[in-house]
């Protein structure tokens, strides 16, 4: 028993002092920095917006005395060219009142013809000093007064055949019934709104108006912009624009106009931009909801660099390079041989100049080309070893498109970062068995 303790105390007392070596000199661990490779081209900002698919023009096919409609010959949906007769009113009142008017027009325009045959007989009497002045001047005024009478009547005439030739309705605009309001039958004017049928049931119009229609060509997009951002939206600018229906699709349109009146909802001032599509497609329905995406060129032909890779300090800007003799060409298809890959070496910070900013670059000129590798965060040039273990992180310098969806859940490529050791030095007792 003796025996087995002093074996097992031998054991254990060289087992302590090896894990005791190696906590005392286990392997330095390099620092891991984030760099990212500097990009040439434009630097460009963008502003979103929410909006709506709408018609360019749209028009309400309205009529303006209370009657009965007595004709519906278009539904909704259907295409009206202009000038076609979509519907037709109740007669019954209109066609009394135009003969009546014309009755009266050739009543007064028979005496119209017996004062003016008495005006030229007193006239005659006069000059032959036969007819007293004063008889004369009643004879004119006779006529005048049967004269504008006639006048008049003919007025009403003309007015009564306006009103049966605006009783048949007709398209004013080449397009497509997008909303209707009533049915045959039904009195217009009889309430002070109606609501839409069908699938418009909660659109309501005056009681005045029929139907709705949408000019046949192009579509465009009513967005919202928000105040705030009412610097970067031109007009003329290239918009681009995500409807949820047809995701991942993407479409463009130019910026037509900008409202100069704010609409306030709830305390936020928004101003409506209208985008125009000029081929839209077939698929775009009036209403549907829109993400857009306005793009302004910020600043043309530069270096383009995160950021947070731009140290700001006593009035200058610089940024923090890697040596060219120790610069991976491409840190991300090298293959991860630590013994093979050299370490980074931090060198002195360069001077640039900044010609533009956004959220997501900085665009720079300098002592700096296209394709450096920079350090992600300047503010950790000041660490006290220049060695680093470089870890390529994602850049993305400009907005796109891809930016528009609805719901984008990120994916784990996003975030990826593509990291390539450094060689780790060598313990004592490496360097002693493998000098």
């Amino acid at each position: 028993m003796f025996l087995r303790r002093v074996a097992l105390a031998l054991l254990v007392v060289p087992v302590a002092a090896l894990g005791s070596w190696r906590f005392w000199h286990q392997d330095s661990v390099l620092p891991d920095v984030a760099i990212v490779q500097a990009q040439a081209g434009n630097l460009v900002s963008a502003v979103t917006a929410t909006g709506t698919v709408e018609a360019r023009r749209t028009v309400d096919i309205k009529y303006d005395t209370q009657s009965i409609i007595v004709g519906l010959f278009v539904k909704e949906g259907d295409h009206v060219a202009a000038g076609q007769k979509v519907a037709t009113m109740d007669l019954s009142l209109l066609e009394p009142a135009l003969a009546q008017a014309r009755q009266t027009l050739q009543k007064d325009q028979a005496s119209l013809l017996l004062a003016q045959a008495s005006l030229r007989r007193s006239e005659a009497l006069a000059e032959s000093q036969v007819l007293a002045q004063a008889d004369l001047d009643s004879a004119r005024a006779n006529y005048d007064g049967l004269l504008h009478l006639t006048k008049a009547d003919e007025g009403a005439v003309a007015q009564a055949e306006e009103q049966i030739k605006r009783a048949s309705l007709r398209s004013p605009i080449t397009g497509i019934v997008i909303a209707l309001y009533v049915h045959t039958g039904e009195m217009l004017g009889s309430a002070t709104a109606v609501a839409g049928l069908g699938p418009n049931a909660a659109v309501s119009k005056p009681t005045n108006t029929l139907m709705t229609v949408a000019e046949e060509g192009d579509l465009e997009v009513d967005a919202d912009v928000n105040a705030v951002d009412m610097g970067g939206v031109l007009t003329g600018q290239k918009a681009n624009f995500t409807i949820d229906a047809f995701q991942p699709e993407v479409f463009s349109g130019t910026v037509r106009s900008i409202a100069l009146q704010p609409t306030i909802t709830n305390g936020v001032t928004t101003y409506r931009v209208i985008v125009s599509v000029p081929r839209a497609d077939r698929r775009f329905r009036i209403g549907m909801p829109t993400n857009v995406m306005l793009f302004r060129t910020v600043a043309k032909d530069t270096i383009l660099i995160p950021p947070t890779a731009v140290l700001r300090a006593n009035g200058r800007s610089s940024v923090f390079t890697f040596s060219h003799e120790n610069q991976p060409s491409n840190l991300s298809n090298r293959k991860a041989d630590r013994d093979q890959l050299q370490v980074l070496a931090i060198t002195k910070d360069k001077v640039v100049q900044c010609l533009g900013e956004t959220s997501s670059a900085v665009a720079v000129t300098g002592d700096i080309q296209a394709g450096d590798w920079v350090l992600l965060n300047a503010g950790l040039a000041s660490m006290s070893s220049s060695a680093v273990n470089p870890a390529e992180a994602a850049f993305k310098p400009n907005p796109d498109p891809s930016d528009l969806q609805f719901e984008r859940t990120a994916r784990p490529s996003d975030q990826q970062v593509s990291t390539i050791p450094g060689p780790k030095p060598k313990g004592f007792l490496q360097r002693l068995l493998n000098p």
